[in-house]
């Protein structure tokens, strides 16, 4: 990633080899297999959305900041190269806040 953040699935890595875990208890927790871990890990896939609480319950996390972490890595690799990224984000957040 270009903007000097850790991968999540780097630190989904960093969680497991901190916490001393196998690749095999974190992806039964995820529910998926050991393959699809270890490409999550190496950034060859991507942290789906149904599994930060899951890693959250793992690692005892906070569930909303690893949920706020997961989207701002999201946001950032998806859109954070465009010219109006900044302008767009700061627009949508004034309609969120008049609805």
């Amino acid at each position: 990633m270009s903007h000097g953040k850790i991968d999540f699935g780097e630190y989904i890595h960093q969680l497991r080899t901190e916490h001393k875990l196998s690749q095999k208890i974190v992806a039964d927790k995820l529910g998926i297999d050991i393959s699809m871990l270890s490409k999550i890990e190496h950034g060859e896939r991507q942290v789906q959305s149904h599994m930060i609480k899951p890693v959250a319950e793992l690692f005892d996390l906070e569930y909303r900041m690893l949920q706020i972490r997961y989207l701002n890595q999201r946001i950032i690799s998806g859109f954070g190269d465009e010219p109006f990224f900044k302008d767009s984000l700061m627009i949508l957040l004034k309609q969120k806040k008049e609805i």
